[in-house]
């Protein structure tokens, strides 16, 4: 199913970019500030979790849930009836979406669950110690297909796999990590076919995290003119 929040402010702001704020070099609310105007969302892992607390969560959730897709990224990865209460409890913090992995088998249980948050799974990694994980990508994803979500996590680093993953699943939501610190171009895994980048330290390190989240929106958006243009010859 298609997750509709995201791609109503993706489209309302021009915008393929998911700002990840766990190490950013001021305070969250004022990252989020700085660049909401140029995201479409915000994804929030363990260390930003960890390092502020709930209370600062739900102030970006009470001033920004509206304008911003808010995406949880703690890599759930348990039993299917401990990861449905992990979800239950990300839905009432106010997250509208959820990344899981999918090796440990029993997705397609917490899928059913009623008023869930979007999932995606991770089918493959980006960073380079991540071979063990990858050899099965086309495992996870046939998995991820087969359960239902609403997308896939797939890494910019390596678009034969982003190109791969959008073959197969046409329908599913990809998004992509990997941008600027780990080593891929803005706007080169929308190029290869995922629908969003995921963007960190190249924005929330920045001396100026607003202009940053600015160029790797308009670098997304430049790819994506790019592919609407007729190839001559």
């Amino acid at each position: 199913m298609r997750p509709v929040k995201l791609w109503e402010i993706a489209e309302a702001k021009e915008s393929r970019v998911i700002v990840a704020i766990d190490v950013p070099i001021m305070e969250p609310h004022e990252l989020v500030g700085l660049v909401k105007d140029y995201a479409a969302g915000i994804k929030v892992g363990l260390p930003a979790l960890l390092r502020w607390g709930p209370g600062a969560l739900r102030r970006i959730r009470e001033e920004y849930g509206e304008e911003l897709y808010l995406l949880c990224d703690f890599k759930l990865a348990d039993i299917p009836y401990v990861v449905a209460e992990e979800l239950k409890a990300i839905r009432e913090m106010g997250f509208d979406g959820a990344i899981l992995h999918l090796f440990q088998g029993g997705v397609e249980e917490v899928v059913t669950l009623e008023g869930r948050p979007d999932l995606y799974g991770v089918v493959a990694m980006s960073h380079p110690q991540a071979e063990r994980l990858n050899s099965h990508f086309k495992e996870l994803l046939a998995e991820a297909i087969e359960a239902g979500l609403e997308g896939c996590v797939v890494p910019a680093t390596r678009e034969a796999v982003v190109r791969e993953a959008r073959e197969a699943a046409p329908g599913l939501t990809l998004l992509a990590p990997g941008i600027g610190a780990q080593g891929a171009r803005p706007g080169s895994a929308v190029a290869a076919g995922a629908d969003f980048e995921i963007v960190g330290r190249a924005i929330t390190r920045s001396p100026d995290p607003r202009l940053a989240c600015m160029r790797v929106r308009d670098a997304i958006n430049a790819a994506l003119k790019a592919l609407k243009q007729p190839r001559e010859g």
